[in-house]
């Protein structure tokens, strides 16, 4: 008669192995991680303000024209805490330059990757903030 023990299983360092080595992963990881997703913010917070810059500049065209145009919301606020401020909130024929003015969220590691991005652009930026002047004539200048 046979009476050997044939269990199986994992021995206990065989399971401190592993849980070793996902935890030197998620070391790795989550930093990364955090890394990637403040470098989204910066670029959401770029391209939105690009695209006020664009929008405000057709608005100048349009309002040479004759057709004055007026922005819903000239105070666009993001999730992350961005902020693009629109003025003067209607633009018409003939009146004052209209202006940009970006001011990012207080986090220090986004403020640099915008002021890095808006730079690669040659939109002047510090801190986080940036400033676009548009004239009647569609010309932009950039500021900080």
């Amino acid at each position: 008669m046979d009476t050997r023990n044939n269990e199986s299983g994992f021995t206990l360092i065989e399971l401190m192995i592993v849980i070793a080595i996902i935890g030197i992963l998620a070391a790795i990881a989550i930093p990364k991680y955090e890394d990637y997703v403040e470098s989204a913010e910066a670029t959401t917070i770029t391209q939105d303000f690009h695209q006020a810059v664009t929008n405000v500049t057709a608005a100048e065209a349009q309002a040479q024209t004759g057709i004055a145009h007026t922005f819903s919301s000239p105070t666009i606020t993001s999730a992350n805490g961005a902020s693009i401020v629109i003025t003067p909130g209607t633009i018409s024929a003939g009146g004052t330059p209209a202006t940009v003015t970006l001011n990012a969220p207080t986090s220090t590691n986004v403020q640099n990757d915008v002021d890095q991005m808006l730079a690669a652009t040659d939109s002047a930026a510090a801190g986080g903030a940036a400033t676009a002047t548009i004239t009647a004539n569609g010309t932009v200048t950039y500021g900080s």
